[in-house]
């Protein structure tokens, strides 16, 4: 009878992976992993915790760069400040539908860890334990903002813990965003295994501003894809300080200021010390990235702004040094709209691939 059930899941399973890359193209997913304690693992309670399943997609990207100019005397000159600030966007995206395929990968991961015989342990079991005492729950489905222009989708059903939330609602998971509390919660859970996934799908990438002189510029190119490993840069925001005090004492901000955030799509299973056995991981990710064809042609933005600049002479106004010494700025923006049925398609195809090909490495090693 399992021997059945795992017959017939992995035809539904072959069934819908072919009947989806015919309707959306993408690219070689080539897939890499390392596991741990694999003979550990095999022996461990058969029973999974889904601690994470964050599914990222990026729809807005701001870039700036920022040219301090000075003083270079009578053979520098004076030169300017220079801001150049980029943007882009895309429109057409459909939420419902991202919903809907965020919906249909959780399921299918569901579906997957039972096949194999797993039994999913709850989220209120879960809170039961001292880890995440006092800790608040949050349940799917929802839609928020993780980071500037990056969308994080939760599937229906599925739970989470946080710590806290901030003032704009960024979700706090303790010290380190809750790094290491893997093994500890598998140890409470009994020795279950703790799953957590992570994919992000992004469309821009940063180009080069190599020789770019007397000049602030910034270049985006678009690219849709699953990212194997990415850096998310935010413009910091500068903010006036009120109060004397806080002028005099608050944190000094630079303009043009970025705050960088690593983004790398990968799945792991972790199962803690229980008694005398030893720790045991696998931990999946991409070799490179993978392209969704057919949803976004590529093209760039580009924003560039000379710096101003005035070299002191006999001959020189007052007028002609206040002109070159105003701070000087460019943005240019741009926003794609692109087919909602299609991006959905491209996004849940990338990432089921990458989830599917992870699973099969994984329990091909503890059968």
């Amino acid at each position: 009878m399992n021997t059945m059930k795992k017959i017939n899941y992995s035809f539904l399973f072959a069934l819908l992976f072919s009947i989806s890359l015919i309707s959306q193209e993408i690219g070689d997913i080539k897939v890499k992993n390392k596991f741990y304690g694999a003979k550990t693992m095999k022996k461990a309670p058969k029973k999974i915790y889904i601690n994470s399943f964050n599914i990222n997609y990026e729809f807005y990207k701001e870039a700036v760069d920022f040219k301090v100019g000075g003083n270079g005397g009578r053979i520098g000159g004076n030169t300017s400040n220079a801001t150049a600030r980029a943007a882009i966007g895309l429109g057409g995206i459909e939420a419902n539908l991202m919903q809907e395929k965020t919906n249909l990968l959780y399921n299918n991961f569901i579906a997957r860890l039972k096949s194999e015989g797993y039994e999913i342990v709850s989220a209120d079991e879960a809170g039961k334990t001292d880890l995440y005492k006092n800790w608040k729950k949050e349940t799917g489905p929802d839609v928020k903002e993780s980071f500037s222009g990056i969308i994080n989708t939760m599937p229906e059903g599925y739970s989470y813990f946080y710590k806290r939330k901030t003032n704009k609602g960024e979700v706090k998971k303790g010290f380190l965003g809750g790094i290491g509390n893997q093994a500890k919660l598998s140890k409470a859970l009994g020795g279950a295994t703790i799953v957590d996934v992570n994919l992000y799908v992004m469309f821009t990438e940063n180009g080069s501003n190599m020789f770019k002189g007397r000049a602030a510029k910034v270049k985006l190119k678009t690219n849709l894809r699953l990212a194997s490993s990415y850096m998310i840069s935010v413009p910091v925001k500068t903010k006036k300080k009120k109060s004397i005090a806080g002028k005099i004492f608050g944190s000094v901000k630079i303009k043009g200021a970025t705050n960088h955030y690593p983004a790398n799509s990968n799945i792991s299973f972790m199962q803690g010390k229980v008694g005398l056995g030893s720790k045991a991981s696998f931990t999946g990710t991409l070799k490179d990235d993978v392209e969704i064809n057919g949803v976004l042609k590529k093209q760039k933005v580009v924003a560039y702004q000379k710096q101003g600049s005035f070299v002191p002479t006999s001959f020189s106004t007052f007028s002609t040094y206040l002109a070159a010494k105003a701070d000087r700025f460019s943005t240019t923006a741009k926003w794609i709209n692109v087919d909602g049925k299609k991006y959905a398609d491209g996004f849940y195809n990338a990432c089921n691939t990458f989830l599917t090909k992870q699973l099969d490495a994984f329990f091909s090693k503890i059968k």
